[in-house]
């Protein structure tokens, strides 16, 4: 493979010096696609066409690149960014939380978490500032800063989006959940998590005022029938608990559902950062639910994360404690072995735990907007989950065609229900037309 983006786009010129920038800039990222995708130097790619024209180069290329759609797809269903690679990889880094800077406002001050921030980081540079907006204007973000975000923490009072439904996508089905937002950003470094692409700020920001929202007042999620409560979770913005024993946030959310047992509350994580929790003790209506995949992927694309059998260790040590469990495929990525890979997380799911006690089972395959992929090729130079045959949507996501999210989405519920029939298993971010064929409705 070559990753000297220049190289080929001169060899390009080289051999069609009658081609125009923008067609050099497409056939460029699509030979370093299928370079990559084949692990054959980019020349042999170039020199293997024999055709003159654009139109019959192109064809050529998008017929190797994507050789499963290229037939059932249309023309702006493939996404060919510009290539702009940088040294911008991510810091693989598995280090306990440490900032050296704690960036906060002067409303703060009094607040618990606060007082504990200081007693647990006395070495680190405490900087008042006026507000994160005014701060945000001064600081230029990079994605070079964003790789050294586990060096900053920001403490605020949230004012605003503590709790909101959750932003669906268009046209998709909505599950009809609500977000209680506990954080914004992430220690771990997932090459598909859409954070590294959506997130300005560099650093973790955790809020100091959560006890004033943790009210009916305030709580007010839509009724759920598929689920048979009204769903409030945490984990759009961070990991549920990835920061819970710095927090101690989980000290009031337990209390909270636990005298409200008419709401089902989610901790949405891939942290084995229970301890708080077992101390707490759970309830039937409060579920604590891991982000789960297969083994060869959790290694590949989950880093500093635990193991697969680390999280199914915790789930057991909380279904003791009292919660129920949820676990959340979410995404399932395509490879080699990838049918056997899945069959085998299934089977070590039903080995750890009961059925009984898995309160529900999400299933949704890789999916990003299309600014992402630039966003990856960048951190993870070495990332293999760009070279399936993602196309655009109509959402302006990345996704796989309909029909292999089908036959995925069927193989892991065929055999999620031959494990137990009863456990709920919904489909994530999908519209009512997959949902139908995956459970044979039409």
């Amino acid at each position: 493979m070559d990753s000297n983006i220049s190289l080929i786009s001169r060899n390009i010129q080289q051999k069609f010096p009658f081609f125009g920038i923008n067609k050099v800039r497409e056939l460029t990222r699509l030979v370093f696609e299928i370079s990559k995708k084949e692990n054959i130097n980019s020349v042999d790619v170039i020199n293997s066409i024999e055709e003159k024209s654009y139109e019959k180069v192109k064809e050529i290329l998008l017929k190797r690149r994507y050789p499963k759609t290229y037939l059932i797809s249309k023309k702006e269903n493939f996404y060919l960014p510009d290539m702009t690679l940088t040294n911008e990889q991510a810091k693989l880094v598995s280090e306990k939380f440490n900032p050296k800077n704690v960036y906060y406002t002067n409303e703060v001050t009094g607040s618990a978490l606060y007082k504990r921030i200081k007693n647990l980081y006395p070495d680190a540079n405490f900087v008042e500032i006026e507000s994160l907006k005014s701060f945000l204007k001064k600081e230029k973000f990079s994605v070079a800063k964003y790789n050294d975000r586990r060096e900053n923490l920001f403490l605020v009072n949230e004012k605003y989006d503590f709790f909101k439904p959750c932003p669906c996508t268009k046209n998709v089905r909505c599950c009809n959940y609500s977000i209680l937002n506990i954080g914004y950003g992430c220690l771990y470094e997932c090459s598909y998590c859409f954070l590294q692409g959506y997130q300005n700020v560099a650093g973790i920001i955790l809020p100091c005022n959560l006890p004033d929202f943790l009210n009916r007042e305030k709580i007010k999620p839509v009724d759920n029938k598929m689920f048979f409560l009204p769903r409030v979770g945490s984990g759009e913005f961070t990991d549920s608990l990835i920061f819970d024993d710095i927090t101690l946030f989980s000290n009031d959310i337990v209390k909270f559902f636990k005298e409200n047992k008419d709401i089902s509350f989610e901790f949405k994580t891939k942290s084995v950062n229970i301890d708080n929790l077992l101390k707490l003790g759970g309830s039937e209506n409060i579920v604590v639910s891991w982000s789960v995949n297969a083994q060869q992927m959790i290694k590949e694309n989950e880093h500093c994360t635990p193991s697969l059998k680390e999280r199914l260790q915790a789930a057991q040590k909380c279904i003791k404690a009292g919660y129920s469990v949820g676990f959340h495929f979410d995404p399932v990525i395509l490879y080699e072995d990838w049918k056997d890979g899945y069959k085998k997380t299934i089977e070590n799911i039903f080995d750890f735990i009961d059925g009984k006690y898995i309160k529900w089972i999400s299933i949704g395959s890789l999916r990003m907007v299309a600014n992402l992929k630039k966003v990856i090729e960048n951190r993870f130079s070495d990332n293999k989950i760009l070279d399936e045959e993602l196309l655009l949507s109509h959402d302006n996501k990345l996704r796989y065609d309909d029909n292999t999210r089908i036959k995925i989405y069927k193989y892991l519920v065929d055999l999620i229900k031959q494990h137990d029939s009863s456990v709920v298993v919904y489909l994530c971010m999908e519209n009512n037309d997959i949902w139908n064929k995956v459970y044979n409705k039409i």
